[in-house]
């Protein structure tokens, strides 16, 4: 009978072992979430409780698959998910080898996937030490930071590096700007690598098409433009035309702002250059000659032409903000008891401190606790003949507590493309969730003859969020996001 027992001991720890033996491999996949919200739940059925919810490109360790239901771990423990809404990747295979990038500009992502978000860009010859390997991505690290590239742009240590090119820094560029995007390719339609802030100053390499190619800190290179920023070049003998951006130019005696001023030029007017030097063109003007600065000239015909008519960024520019709700409505309330009209006021009265700064004409439809009415806010966007009407809300949904993130409403198809840049921008600065633009029905943007959106900065009814949109922290994120989106608009 012990005998018995021994062996029958024995048979249920091999059997014991060999499913662990096989949860082991099936855990050698992984599964990214291609749909989101996605429910989590305790077992594998419609059923089941819901746990939790993931999100798109969220990934997971595959434990093990039954039908079409897929067990992930999830939070420390086991949760079910269905496999309509993932797609199974390789597991990371571990190596560390050092490898050089082959070409220029290649995109370090965030994720093993082009849809994910750009941390910046590597050049040719660049050295990088590589940590893992998945689905034909490489995780690399570069200067004490992380992110992926694709396997087939790295060389490794079997072949001759390529040799890094040494490019020539041409001068400086500083930014005139509140906010300016640094992007990886020298149009707007590119990704933006980073943001800098007026006064911020850069080594500039090459202009392209109005574009100067500037390095940043962490040696990323990406691209801004041109009549964003003042330039100091080296002394240089320059022939042919430049052309001013502006009406009421001035021009000096001399190459300085404390120069005396000779005369004034229109926009459009064209210049011969006699020579160019930190920042300042000398030109021929009345037979002798006087000086422009560069940062308000052009020497590309396409980049006037493309400016002519417009203002850059946010100079005498009308901006309506409208706090949503106040006095006997409250809006929405949070968790803990915050009224949202009291949030959209706060927001609002920095948002319009910001403006201001920027050059922005900024007016209120309320500046306290009162009650306006939503044909009065549309009105006084109308009245103002304003340039740009944005009404600031807090979201809710207290059916899914775990709903988060920015959107952005238009009533105008007109104006889906302003929507999609303020939306653009804010995500960029706040990192929240992208609930992307959408077509909204509201008085305030339907009745409104102006540009007329109504941005979503958060959601109250998420516990977490609720706290988050309340701090300094991410008020000064999403004014700058803001400020950034509406100075986009109108510079390009």
């Amino acid at each position: 009978m012990q005998m018995k027992k021994i062996v029958l001991l024995l048979l249920v720890f091999c059997l014991t072992d060999v499913l662990l033996i096989h949860e082991r491999v099936v855990t050698a996949e992984r599964v990214v979430i291609i749909d989101e919200p996605i429910n989590v739940r305790s077992g594998p059925g419609v059923n089941n409780t819901i746990i939790g919810q993931v999100y798109m490109d969220d990934e997971y360790e595959k434990v093990t698959q039954k039908g079409n239901w897929i067990k992930i771990r999830y939070n420390g423990e086991a949760g079910w998910i269905h496999a309509n809404y993932v797609t199974t990747v390789e597991a990371a295979s571990s190596f560390n080898e050092t490898a050089f990038v082959r070409v220029n500009g290649l995109n370090i992502r965030s994720k093993p996937t082009t849809s994910a978000s750009i941390l910046g860009q590597l050049n040719k010859g660049t050295k990088v030490q590589t940590i893992t390997e998945q689905n034909n991505w490489v995780k690399i690290s570069f200067q004490q930071k992380e992110g992926w590239i694709a396997k087939e742009y790295l060389q490794h240590n079997s072949g001759e590096p390529a040799t890094a090119q040494q490019a020539t820094k041409k001068g400086t560029i500083t930014v005139q700007t509140p906010i300016l995007n640094v992007r990886s390719e020298a149009n707007m339609q590119s990704n933006t690598l980073a943001q800098v802030n007026q006064g911020d100053s850069f080594s500039y390499y090459q202009q392209v098409n109005g574009w100067y190619e500037i390095e940043l800190p962490n040696g990323v290179k990406g691209w801004v433009a041109n009549w964003l920023v003042s330039t100091q070049h080296a002394s240089q003998q320059i022939n042919g035309l430049i052309t001013l951006l502006h009406d009421g130019t001035n021009i000096r005696q001399g190459p300085s702002t404390n120069s005396s001023i000779v005369g004034t030029g229109a926009q459009g007017e064209q210049y011969e250059v006699v020579h160019q030097e930190n920042g300042w063109y000398e030109i021929e003007y009345n037979g002798a000659t006087a000086y422009v600065a560069d940062w308000i000239v052009t020497q590309d015909q396409n980049v006037y032409n493309e400016q002519a008519s417009r203002q850059v960024g946010l100079q005498n520019k009308t901006i309506v903000i409208d706090p949503g709700h106040g006095g006997r409505d409250v809006g929405t309330t949070s968790t803990s008891g915050m009224y949202e009209k009291y949030l959209t006021l706060e927001t609002a009265q920095r948002l319009e401190d910001k403006l201001e700064l920027a050059g922005a004409n900024v007016f209120l439809t309320r500046d306290d606790d009162s009650y306006i009415t939503l044909s009065s806010r549309a009105l006084l966007a109308n009245i103002r003949s304003a340039d740009a009407f944005l009404s600031l809300h807090y979201n809710s949904f207290p059916q899914s507590p775990d709903a988060n993130g920015i959107g952005t409403f238009y009533y105008n198809e007109q104006h889906k493309a302003f929507a999609e840049t303020m939306q653009r921008a804010m995500i960029e600065a706040t990192g929240l969730n992208d609930r992307q633009t959408k077509r909204g029905d509201f008085h305030v943007i339907r009745e409104n003859q102006q540009q007329a959106l109504l941005l979503e900065l958060g959601f109250l009814s998420n516990e977490k969020e609720a706290y988050y949109v309340q701090t300094n922290e991410y008020q000064e994120k999403i004014i700058r996001g803001i400020t950034a989106g509406l100075i986009q608009h109108f510079s390009y």
